[in-house]
């Protein structure tokens, strides 16, 4: 989202320093390793759905920029119960906004994707326009263009602290002190550290490649991007084989649910022995016949809010300080269209694009 926030305010002409801790890009976070499904469909809330409307512009424009394709249409499969959030949200939210979508039964889906193994009280949505964003390219796109456009981005550079006094913006980092009248705040997993009093937690999730014994079944156009709704309304969910991906090599699956809670600073990084066998669990049960041997786990994080949607809102206490954060493992495809309201909110102090939903009001109480 800072690649994006930064490209989106220099190309309108105004004077930009992006800081980041790490390099440009980077696996800290939760923007690594290899690809990010795209949707359109969204079971999670019908409001996101304009917004996905105007970032899937925003990829195919930056496909024509990018010195490498950062998404590919592949289409989208979303598997459940019938009656289930997964599979009911998807069509209603695809109803309310006039989306082209395919609804499958359970038999359907078998015989135009046999690698799944669902039961008969499953369905299924399917749309065309889903693919798959390569994040690591995306981000490098956004940063050239950022700085094509005039702005400076800093790596390895951290920020400690912020303040506002008197109208003026100070920031403390690794790399000295820099002051601004405008600051957009979109440091992920490292966000609370800088802005203590927001609803976050930051949990440790883990993401598996295998070994396939039939891999022309799961290469894509016979596999699209897909995901399946589990007992404990966790998603299942994964990406099929390609040739231009980049990253460790297999078949790569996770499992959508918070993990546990963890400091991004202190986390243990290195995927445990049971992890390995949870993360197999329910890949055996709903693609047995191409479950192989485990050739990576990687560990990335999510930056949840206790709703799971996002916050793009002014800092509450703060008219010039603006915040993108609490993207709870499903924000990076919404990363053109975030840049361009973080430039609206920065430069204009406002936007029109529909995020009254994604305020930080809906966490008062009294």
């Amino acid at each position: 989202m800072g690649a994006s926030a930064c490209a989106s305010i220099a190309q309108r002409g105004v004077k930009v320093l992006g800081i980041e801790q790490y390099t440009i890009p980077h696996d800290m976070g939760s923007s690594g390793y290899q690809s990010r499904i795209f949707r359109i469909a969204y079971y999670e809330h019908a409001d996101y759905v304009p917004l996905l409307k105007e970032a899937h512009t925003g990829w195919l424009e930056l496909n024509q920029v990018a010195d490498q394709t950062v998404f590919h249409e592949t289409g989208g499969l979303y598997m459940g119960p019938q009656g289930g959030d997964f599979v009911e949200h998807s069509q209603s939210s695809a109803k309310a906004h006039d989306l082209e979508f395919e609804r499958m039964d359970a038999q359907t889906i078998r015989n135009r994707f046999p690698v799944f193994n669902i039961p008969d009280s499953f369905a299924g949505i399917f749309e065309q326009p889903a693919g798959i964003v390569f994040p690591e390219r995306a981000i490098e796109a956004q940063a050239r263009i950022a700085r094509k456009h005039g702005a400076e981005l800093l790596e390895d550079t951290r920020v400690n602290s912020w303040k506002e006094e008197d109208g003026c913006i100070t920031v403390e980092s690794s790399g000295g002190t820099f002051t601004c009248d405008r600051l957009v705040i979109c440091s992920g997993a490292w966000t609370q550290k800088l802005c203590p009093d927001l609803p976050l937690s930051v949990s440790r999730q883990v993401i598996g490649w295998m070994q396939t014994s039939d891999p022309e079944l799961i290469t894509w156009p016979n596999l699209v991007t897909w995901a399946i709704e589990l007992p404990d309304q966790s998603l299942l969910y994964g990406f099929p084989l390609m040739d231009q991906l980049d990253g460790p090599a297999g078949f790569k699956m996770a499992r959508h649910l918070p993990g546990e809670t963890s400091d991004p600073d202190t986390m243990d990084r290195t995927p445990r022995e049971d992890e390995e066998s949870s993360f197999l669990e329910y890949a055996k049960q709903h693609l047995p016949s191409i479950i192989g041997e485990i050739t990576d786990l990687k560990i990335c994080l999510y930056t949840n809010t206790p709703d799971k949607h996002f916050i793009i809102d002014h800092h509450p206490e703060h008219d010039h300080v603006f915040i993108a954060a609490g993207f709870s493992g499903h924000g990076f495809k919404f990363q053109p269209i975030v840049g361009r309201i973080l430039a609206d909110l920065a430069i204009d102090g406002c936007t029109g694009h529909p995020i009254e939903f994604l305020s930080m009001d809906r966490f008062k109480t009294g």
